[in-house]
């Protein structure tokens, strides 16, 4: 009987024990990581939640550097150079503070990232400083949320929680490498893939950037290779440009180029050349409205 007794007392506090181990955090650890142009961006946090706080002014006091969430500091990490709310930042991560106020607020990236907290936070290892004005959110976060959102090649990082959100840019290098590779690279000619040509010159046009050398890229491809990828960008660059002569002309191009091509079933080939006839259509209306 003693021993059951005992038995009973072990399997007592070892559940009890595992079950301490299992208590969810009140400040549940985060994560989020962003593929942005050429760059990966990745935040690791803690998020405290509300729970009928007062936080801004309250938990948070004002004019205070805080953590910007709960337990060990906020890291950031850029796997390449970036420029943070217009201060160029090296590759690296670093912990992300700030100092509230009611009408402004300093965003600090800061290169000590083993902080518990912003106890021993030291402003001579900031590496980027700047302000920015908090927006009253339309939804409220009972969560601190962390989220990234890419602008084509750049991001914007933002903070929200309670009914306060903040947000600051994040420019990448992507634009300058793009630029450079066709510079060197495409217009040169030292290129021999006919698809890279129209792949720039495709990211040129979703970008609206140096049409001129787009068509110049298209032309190139065309050199080295006839497709109808090439024909299909090179007339939505003339139409963009509102040479509508010249793109009906390369429209017709293309349609007799699909025609002429070989296609795994004619169900496929049919509707390419649908595509292609509804695209000169469509380029004909333009010139028939401009007469």
């Amino acid at each position: 009987m003693k021993s059951f007794s005992l038995f009973s007392i072990v399997l007592f506090f070892s559940t009890f024990c595992l079950a301490q181990a299992d208590f969810p955090s009140l400040s549940p650890k985060g994560t989020i990581s962003q593929t942005v142009g050429n760059t990966q961006i990745s935040i690791e946090y803690e998020r405290p939640a509300v729970r009928n706080r007062i936080i801004f002014g309250g938990l948070v006091p004002w004019n205070k550097v805080w953590r910007t969430g709960a337990g060990y500091c906020t890291k950031i990490t850029f796997d390449k150079e970036v420029i943070v709310g217009g201060q160029s930042v090296a590759a690296g991560t670093y912990s992300l503070f700030t100092i509230p106020t009611p009408t402004q607020w300093t965003v600090i990236l800061n290169s000590d990232v083993s902080l518990y907290g912003s106890y021993d936070y030291d402003s001579e290892k900031d590496v980027a400083r700047f302000i920015v004005r908090p927006q009253t959110s339309q939804r409220f976060y009972e969560t601190m949320t962390l989220d990234i959102d890419v602008v084509p090649n750049d991001a914007v990082i933002y903070f929200s929680w309670a009914n306060i959100q903040i947000s600051f840019p994040v420019q990448t290098t992507t634009d300058q490498e793009v630029r450079a590779y066709i510079s060197q690279d495409l217009l040169t000619g030292t290129s021999t893939d006919a698809e890279q040509y129209v792949l720039f010159a495709e990211y040129l046009l979703i970008h609206n950037l140096d049409f001129f050398h787009a068509i110049q890229l298209t032309d190139k491809s065309m050199e080295l290779e006839e497709t109808e990828y090439a024909y299909r960008i090179k007339m939505e660059i003339l139409e963009k440009i509102g040479n509508t002569s010249e793109a009906l002309e390369i429209a017709r191009k293309g349609k007799v180029f699909v025609e002429g091509r070989e296609f795994g079933s004619e169900l496929g080939k049919e509707r390419t050349i649908t595509i292609w006839q509804e695209a000169i259509d469509r380029i004909q209306k333009q010139l028939d409205g401009d007469e």
